[in-house]
């Protein structure tokens, strides 16, 4: 839930609004629901004192050049179809690599800094869930279809539960988000919504 996928200051959410303000309008819609409901289990959570770990995506070097190559190129693409203006992703210290300041890490909290779509491949998060003794994942936030996806899947296939809460997360259209959640409940695991998740704190 970083500002550059966010703020229409900022990287991805800037181009997309110059590009399509109309898909920018709906997009920002759905964002503002998915906040709301991030606040709802990060308050659930820390309640309960359980972990609570954010990742943040970026380029960890100011060039870019520590980004798989693929992820360069759509740099490129984008900033050429900006007028060298505006990409898609934030590089790390900048604003737009920031979270947003409605749902700020606490001191306690973990804040990995990622430069891959999922948090398995470029940080040690595996490490340190073992470490914590997690055993269940609540997975949120942006993009559906990218990165709390292949986050998800790289999780259950380690041997974790996981829980992708519906209604917290989204991604540029409708029909990826709906897709995405279909495909990883079919296999891989559950994408219950944010109150069904704040039930189960609640029971157990």
């Amino acid at each position: 839930m970083q500002k550059y996928c966010i703020s229409s200051e900022s990287d991805l959410a800037r181009s997309m609004k110059r590009q399509n303000p109309a898909l920018f309008e709906r997009y920002a819609d759905r964002v503002s629901k998915v906040i709301e409901n991030i606040e709802m289990l990060l308050e659930a959570f820390r309640s309960r004192s359980r972990p609570v770990i954010f990742t943040r995506h970026g380029s960890l070097l100011p060039d870019g050049s520590d980004l798989i190559p693929r992820r360069r190129s759509r740099e490129s693409v984008a900033r050429g179809a900006s007028g060298g203006e505006s990409g898609h992703m934030a590089v790390a210290g900048d604003e737009g690599h920031g979270i947003i300041p409605r749902l700020r890490s606490m001191p306690n909290e973990l804040v990995l800094d990622k430069n891959t779509g999922s948090a398995f491949n470029s940080t040690g998060i595996d490490f340190h869930l073992r470490n914590l003794g997690v055993t269940t994942l609540v997975v949120t936030g942006i993009a559906t279809d990218m990165c709390v996806m292949v986050t998800s899947l790289d999780a259950a296939d380690r041997g974790w539960n996981v829980f992708i809460a519906s209604d917290a997360c989204t991604t540029v259209d409708t029909g990826s988000h709906e897709a995405a959640l279909l495909n990883f409940r079919r296999v891989f695991g559950k994408t219950p919504l944010t109150r069904e998740v704040v039930e189960l704190l609640n029971g157990d």
